[in-house]
């Protein structure tokens, strides 16, 4: 996986692969009938399994987010043969849940905080609920730190270009109030912010995508 982000690989082919025990080249076969089917419910475990989704619910998940009615007996397969072709991933879920459940918090790679007190819970939903974020919160939790590092890069930057208004933020994604004729400039300084190694430590790089238009709905990718 690290080698694929590493390289621009495409991650999806490569988990696609890895659950439908197929070639990547199958994987990434645009052609192919069960191109689409594949590749969506690849995502679904991408965005989900890491952080503990059991197979009851990622056949919620593939049914509500995606529309596909894919059975409970496949989707135990597409799990357990996931945690096959990535071995170290239920290995390292393990250790973040038998860490969590000695400290009672779970933490983000530059050390934030997350309480997790029911994550001793005798209660099977609670218990599981906990861990579950316990393994989310070194992911998307650093994925947070990160995106306020570059915020932070970008705030410094903000006086020398008093043209550049911050609008919001959605998730991973910043907007922002340009002129039409400072566009590359923007861009430019953004993704300079973004793309910075966070820390000594982070192994893969950092790509962003920009997108420009007159209104939020009909941005363009540039």
């Amino acid at each position: 996986m690290l080698e694929t982000y590493r390289t621009g690989g495409d991650i999806h082919a490569l988990t696609t692969a890895v659950i439908y025990k197929i070639s990547l080249e199958e994987a990434m076969d645009k052609d192919h009938s069960q191109y689409k089917e594949r590749r969506t419910i690849a995502k679904n475990c991408n965005f989900g399994t890491f952080f503990g989704l059991f197979p009851k619910g990622l056949q919620k998940t593939l049914k509500f987010k995606a529309g596909l009615d894919v059975s409970l007996d496949e989707c135990e397969t597409i799990i357990r043969n996931l945690k096959l072709g990535y071995p170290r991933i239920p290995r390292w879920q393990e250790e973040i849940k038998k860490r969590a459940s000695l400290r009672k918090h779970t933490e983000t790679w530059l050390g934030r905080r997350r309480n997790i007190q029911k994550i001793a819970s005798p209660k099977w939903s609670e218990k599981a609920f906990a861990e579950r974020v316990a393994m989310n919160t070194p992911i998307q939790g650093t994925a947070a730190d990160i995106l306020k590092l570059a915020l932070g890069r970008i705030i410094v930057g903000l006086p020398e270009r008093p043209w550049l208004k911050p609008l919001m933020q959605i998730h991973d994604e910043l907007v922002f109030e340009i002129p039409s004729d400072r566009v590359d400039e923007a861009v430019s300084f953004i993704k300079e912010c973004m793309e910075a190694q966070p820390f000594p430590e982070f192994p893969i790089p950092i790509v962003a995508d920009a997108a420009v238009g007159e209104r939020f709905g009909e941005m363009r990718e540039i």
